[in-house]
């Protein structure tokens, strides 16, 4: 951090050597000083510089400062992420009447989800690496302005190919909250730092599959299937100003003279630099089975407790929700955990469960012994996955110094694509069991413990220490 520091007042050493010290001991990038604090930093005020190489308490309070705002931006992060969950959930309630005012079945209704997937997926491969070239900040501008545009165009159609064309342009757009979001915070926090902010988005985020389709149910009784998209209409407008006024532009690598931009890899050499990193090639497996098992879970739900074992639409709401709270029951104590253990221990172990869950279920299934214990297994496998989402993400995009959006881009487009070939290779099984369901989520699992082995072989164990923001 030195270096960009001593550009604004080199005869300031001892200031540099203390916010040095201070934010390195909270496991804060230089970049954040740089993006959260430019009029800070520029200030030509030599009573402010002297006041702040005076004493520790000076250095303290700028970074109380800084937490205090990027807690507000990882809070705008969070909300980026909740826009995909909403676009998911909350029209679901709506699929029989959608149904009948687009005159057609509910197949077709449902095709939207799976067009929304795919163009989530593809738009991931777009604003990652336009992220790393033009900046963080004016792609998530032309994404949530997109993700308004197909938002406000479903609201107006009855058209049920318009309807399929402007889901894909929604989740196109919507998708670079997500990819340019993971980006954000690996410019922001060091490796473990990432950890615990993963997990805190998650907390905010988990709420919505939640409450979504309660919402939804609401919307559609008081003002009919389009409402929902009017409120995420809403929900779009209110996050883009508040990443216009709240979120700074993390990627200081745009800002580099054109000797270093020589120096800069290609997007080809980046994508030959991710690929052949063992880290990442590890962390993006053991995410992508854990994000895979997630989905698979959540599109055999209704299957399993209204088809299966015959509950009501409210009652499977009900186990719904309770087994969504393991994903934020999972993001509060993974923090807590890897102040105790490492990173890769913990990631190693929570395959292991992950897998020993997920065979036991599969007895359980097998033998019809008991609804509960099936609740309890679902519950146990999903604390697991809420566990592998952070810590994946914080190891597979951490090792890179450039072309970040690069890689949380494709971390994005491998998790989607290994859930679009095992969802389909359910499919093509048996269709009246849940068994190939639970049978592949264990098969699943067996391959994310080979992976996160080779995490653990190769990292160094070692507890990390994790300073929460605000304390």
């Amino acid at each position: 951090m030195g270096s960009d520091l001593e550009k604004v007042n080199p005869q300031n050493v001892p200031l540099i050597f203390s916010l040095n010290k201070l934010f390195e001991h909270n496991q804060i990038r230089e970049s954040s000083v740089c993006a959260i604090l430019p009029s800070v930093l520029l200030l030509k005020n030599d009573t402010f510089y002297s006041n702040f190489a005076a004493g520790k308490n000076a250095c303290e309070g700028l970074l109380l400062f800084m937490k205090k705002n990027l807690n507000i931006v990882v809070f705008i992060l969070a909300l980026l992420n909740t826009l995909e969950s909403l676009s998911i959930d909350l029209y679901l309630p709506a699929f029989p009447s959608m149904a009948k005012i687009f005159n057609t079945d509910i197949g077709h209704i449902q095709v939207s989800i799976s067009v929304f997937f795919a163009g989530f997926a593809f738009g991931q491969l777009l604003w990652g690496p336009l992220s790393d070239k033009k900046g963080r900040k004016p792609m998530l501008y032309c994404g949530l302005l997109l993700f308004i545009i197909g938002t406000t165009a479903i609201y107006f159609t009855s058209d049920i190919y318009v309807l399929w064309a402007m889901r894909f342009l929604q989740a196109f757009g919507g998708s670079a909250g997500i990819v340019i979001g993971r980006a954000i915070i690996i410019d922001l926090y060091d490796k473990h730092k990432a950890v615990t902010i993963f997990s805190q988005q998650s907390q905010i985020s988990g709420i919505a599959p939640i409450v979504a389709p309660l919402l939804g149910s609401v919307f559609l009784k008081f003002w009919g299937w389009n409402s929902s998209f009017a409120f995420l209409c809403i929900m779009g407008l209110i996050t883009f100003f508040m990443v216009y006024k709240y979120v700074p532009e993390t990627n200081t690598r745009i800002h580099l003279s054109d000797d270093e931009m020589l120096d800069e890899k290609g997007l080809k050499d980046q994508l030959k630099m991710i690929i052949s990193n063992k880290d990442f090639i590890n962390s993006t497996m053991v995410g992508s089975i854990a994000f895979a098992s997630l989905i698979i879970y959540i599109s055999n739900a209704p299957f399993l407790f209204m088809e299966i074992h015959g509950f009501s639409s409210s009652t499977f709401s009900f186990i719904f929700a309770f087994n969504s709270l393991a994903l934020i029951t999972a993001a509060y104590i993974t923090p807590k955990l890897i102040k105790r253990i490492s990173n890769s221990t913990l990631l190693f172990a929570a395959t292991i469960v992950l897998l020993v869950v997920c065979t036991l279920h599969i007895l359980i299934a097998a033998e019809n012994l008991s609804v509960a214990l099936e609740i309890a297994m679902l519950y146990l496998s999903l604390l697991a996955i809420g566990i592998l989402f952070p810590i994946t993400s914080a190891h597979a995009l951490s090792p890179f110094k450039e072309g970040r959006g690069t890689a949380a881009a494709l971390l994005g487009f491998m998790q989607l694509m290994v859930t679009f070939l095992i969802s389909g290779l359910i499919g093509f099984l048996e269709a009246d069991s849940i068994i190939p369901m639970v049978g592949t989520r264990s098969a699943m699992a067996l391959i994310a413990v080979w992976f996160g082995y080779r995490i653990f072989k190769t990292q160094k164990v070692t507890p990390s220490i994790v300073v929460q923001p605000g304390n």
